[in-house]
């Protein structure tokens, strides 16, 4: 979690090569703002979502282009509307040990509406380079993004969850919607 909040603040201070003039800082605002994510098992699929998205991002106005994002999800902030299947969650991702996820890009490329992003997601204290494609709209008083991509649990040293000893499918599909504006 320290390791994120110093991402994070390091973002909201970056200062782009080209100049601060072409640079503007935007917050997550968290009213709008979630990433779901949905698994499966045999018996049922189900989603959960998180409305606590802790995200920067840094857009070059002269370039019109996103040029940086971090952002930082607590795992406990997960909400599947059953309780006993999100304190199971927790309790498989060690959400007390390894308290979010995390992901700062290293990458963005593609213009204003459309998006490529590679970086590092950092899930249950294990780093991996990902890349995935989003959707961006940028308005006179924010810029939303839009995507989604997969990932397997296993990727991540996790063991599947289970019910009745049968674990889940491997694939967790993410997808998220963040409505940002200037800090």
């Amino acid at each position: 979690m320290k390791n994120l909040i110093i991402i994070l603040i390091t973002l909201f201070f970056f200062n782009s090569n080209i100049g601060a003039q072409t640079t503007v800082k935007y917050g997550a605002d968290k009213a709008k703002s979630y990433v779901t994510y949905a698994m499966s098992h045999p018996m049922h699929d189900w989603e959960a979502t998180s409305k606590n998205v802790l995200s920067v991002l840094i857009y070059n106005t002269e370039a019109k282009k996103i040029i940086k994002v971090a952002v930082s999800i607590p795992v406990s902030t997960f909400d599947s509307q059953n309780a006993n299947r999100d304190s199971h969650m927790i309790e498989v991702l060690e959400g007390l040990k390894f308290q979010a996820v995390t992901f700062t890009s290293t990458s963005i490329t593609g213009d204003d509406a459309k998006l490529s992003i590679t970086g590092n997601l950092v899930f249950h204290d294990v780093s991996k380079t990902i890349t995935f494609e989003a959707s961006s709209k940028t308005t006179d008083t924010s810029i939303e993004v839009t995507g989604a991509f997969n990932v397997k649990i296993s990727d991540f040293k996790i063991e599947n969850p289970s019910l009745m000893g049968i674990p889940t499918n491997d694939n967790i599909a993410l997808k998220f919607f963040a409505v940002y504006n200037p800090k």
